[in-house]
């Protein structure tokens, strides 16, 4: 088959001939501009482009789950909650350490709302004793009997000094025979002592202590205590959940919970303390994608520059060549901002997949033209040559490429369509700086005297590629071998569907939702499972 030679004649080769002749003519119109172009779209960037957090929004809008899913948090309009993991072996350390969290929450209603760390009768509001089971009221009422006395000559102690005030008095006056008020104070001896206790371990810390907790009063043992919080691993784990007021403010209020616990951690020290939940799941791992994200973008650069000024021993066109690449991202930036409007966990990292395909357009532009300069041509007529000839195929490879990206935005998935679009638009918009400002960039520089060594290096990256070029069968036999053996390795890809080993190793938010997960499958009933289903009807 013959192949059709590229020529002048086509109207892509036409354009590219005009927009040479214009380069060599009009050379700062192609600098200034752009430069300027340049600093805006960063401005424009910073100011404008924002940064998605939520996995819901990765999904299309146009899914019938992701819509019945809209319709029921609409009707219930509930945010995901921010766990605190309160973990020691010492039961009443970790009960100190959430009722003290537990009251600065509370204390916040414009940053947290829905605030739970324990299930007392005075969280379920006014109707609490008809969750009770029957035997548990009988015992109930037989304590409060017991202890009737005892309630009404304290109720008006309203903290330790005039409650013992008032014990003092009782002891003093008390009568030597046997009287009900004598009987009550001997049977509430041992509430106090455990009131004292409580009081002891909270004057150790620093901080607004806690008050007892009812089991102060009735002694129902660690399980009903264990019962009254969210526990797991018998006791050894606490839980206090928190939501944010709205979804949007979820960074906020992750950021705010990250200060209360440090500080409610220097007042209860030696517990193992963190946080986890969607939101700071989704925060944490939105910050450390930002965080690697910009390590490898600046490493991905650096790496090219550094492949493209060994393989042509130079430094001034290698580095005019990612100087264009530079201003060619922030264009798509700017235009990611403007189409998009955000990035999310996917999207993010589509920087260094730009750099790695968009500089490829300057090493065939940039051989092309010093291949010309070899053979004797004025640095005009080459770089109008390489633009003709080689641009056409580079203008045809951005296409292509492109495409392919733009191709997924035709899926239904929201994240996949995004990134298609970013890189699929970012390929094309890279393109523009590499055929409009590198080939100014290239008509200055000492780089346009070709000498003894430049063409030596040359000659030396011809043999190389000569290497495979001339012997096309074993070229063929070895990729053929190398596919087959890739082949083999087949079935050993599977789908995670688990999005915790999406995070990165040792993140503690997932370290403490990991925790969690296996506490709760070592207990013996796993009730305390996240896991919920809503069944929705249409009518009444």
């Amino acid at each position: 088959m013959k192949i059709k030679r590229l020529t002048e004649n086509s109207w892509i080769a036409r354009v590219l001939g005009t927009l040479a002749a214009a380069i060599i003519r009009y050379r700062l119109l192609f600098v200034y501009p752009q430069l300027a172009l340049f600093g805006l779209c960063i401005i424009y960037t910073w100011f404008n482009l924002k940064l998605d957090f939520s996995r819901d929004n990765l999904v299309g809008a146009n899914k019938r789950y992701h819509q019945t899913f809209r319709k029921f948090k609409k009707e219930f309009p509930t945010q995901d909650d921010l766990v605190v993991v309160v973990q020691s072996e010492n039961t009443e350390k970790n009960r100190q350490f959430v009722e003290r969290l537990g009251t600065k929450l509370e204390a916040e209603t414009n940053t947290f709302r829905d605030v739970f760390y324990k299930g007392d009768p005075k969280m379920l509001g006014s109707k609490a004793l008809q969750f009770f089971p029957e035997d548990d009221l009988r015992d109930l009422r037989k304590a409060l009997q017991d202890y009737q006395p005892f309630l009404q000559q304290f109720t008006h102690a309203t903290n330790l000094d005039s409650l013992f005030a008032m014990v003092n008095t009782q002891f003093r006056t008390a009568r030597e025979e046997k009287n009900a008020e004598n009987d009550a104070m001997i049977k509430a001896m041992p509430a106090l002592e455990r009131i004292v206790r409580q009081a002891r371990d909270s004057l150790r810390r620093s901080g607004t202590p806690p008050s007892p907790g009812i089991t102060a009063l009735f002694d129902a043992g660690p399980d009903a205590e264990q019962q009254m919080y969210v526990t797991f691993a018998n006791g050894q784990i606490y839980l206090v959940t928190a939501q944010a007021p709205t979804e949007d403010r979820n960074a906020e209020a992750v950021e705010r919970l990250n200060f209360l616990v440090e500080r409610t951690k220097s007042e209860v020290p030696g517990l193992n303390v963190g946080i986890t939940g969607e939101p700071v799941l989704e925060h944490a791992e939105m910050e450390q994608s930002q965080k690697d994200t910009t390590i490898a973008s600046i490493a991905s650069l650096i790496i090219c520059a550094l492949i493209f000024i060994y393989g042509y021993q130079e430094t001034g066109r290698p580095i005019k060549a990612t100087f264009c690449l530079l201003v060619g991202l922030a264009y798509t930036m700017a235009f990611t901002t403007l189409v998009v409007g955000h990035l999310n966990i996917l999207t993010i990292t589509f920087v260094p997949i730009l750099i790695g395909l968009a500089i490829d357009y300057g090493v065939h532009l940039i051989s092309r033209y010093e291949e010309e300069l070899r053979s004797g041509k004025s640095q005009e007529a080459a770089l109008t040559k390489a633009l003709i000839y080689t641009g056409q195929g580079i203008f045809t490879g951005a296409l292509t490429t492109a495409g392919a990206f733009l191709a997924m935005a035709l899926t239904d998935f929201k994240g996949i369509q995004e990134m298609g679009i970013i890189c699929g638009g970012g390929l094309i918009i890279c393109f523009i700086p590499m055929v409009t400002l590198l080939p100014v960039l290239l008509l200055r520089g000492r780089q346009n005297v070709i000498d003894h060594a430049q063409a030596k290096i040359a000659e030396r990256r011809a043999r190389i590629e000569n290497l495979w070029l001339q012997r096309p069968i074993a070229v063929t036999v070895i990729t053929v071998v190398l596919c087959a053996l890739a082949g083999t390795q087949i079935r050993k890809v599977y789908f995670d569907y688990d999005l915790l080993n999406m995070q990165s190793e040792g993140l503690p938010a997932v370290e403490y939702e990991m925790l969690l997960i296996n506490a709760n499958k070592q207990s013996t009933n796993a009730s305390k499972s996240v896991l919920f289903g809503a069944v929705i009807a249409t009518n009444l």
